[in-house]
């Protein structure tokens, strides 16, 4: 019994950060995202791993990694939802949500992980 208790709470102070966060966080409409990113440049990490990522007005998007890879794709706002759509050649489309976080960043939603951004304004990479 004791041990379930002490895992429970374990699990509490893990997920902890992440409820508050997300409960603080603002998700962005679907207007908002397009708005957000449509002729921006953003600037984040992603499991770690530093990128940067443009997108097109016309619907492409290029990723840059931190390393020097570079990925050509597609993305999208689908509006009846009120996510964001990312096309690439080794996922297929992918839906994620964009929160506005109290600091006036921005963070994707990766399963149970905040991965945080900023943006600029216009095509930062070559």
């Amino acid at each position: 019994m004791k041990r379930r208790i002490l895992m429970a709470t374990a699990m509490a102070m893990i997920l902890m950060p992440f409820v508050a966060a997300q409960a603080s966080a603002q998700r962005l409409s679907a207007s908002e995202i397009e708005q957000l990113l449509a002729g921006s440049t953003i600037t984040g990490s992603w499991g770690g791993d530093r990128y940067q990522q443009y997108y097109d007005p016309d619907g492409t998007t290029i990723y840059l990694a931190n390393e020097g890879r570079r990925e050509q794709g597609q993305w999208q706002v689908n509006a009846e939802q009120g996510v964001y759509e990312s096309w690439w050649r080794s996922s297929g489309w992918v839906q994620y949500t964009i929160r506005r976080l109290e600091d006036g960043g921005y963070a994707w939603i990766n399963g149970d992980r905040l991965e945080m951004f900023t943006v600029s304004d216009g095509r930062q990479i070559e």
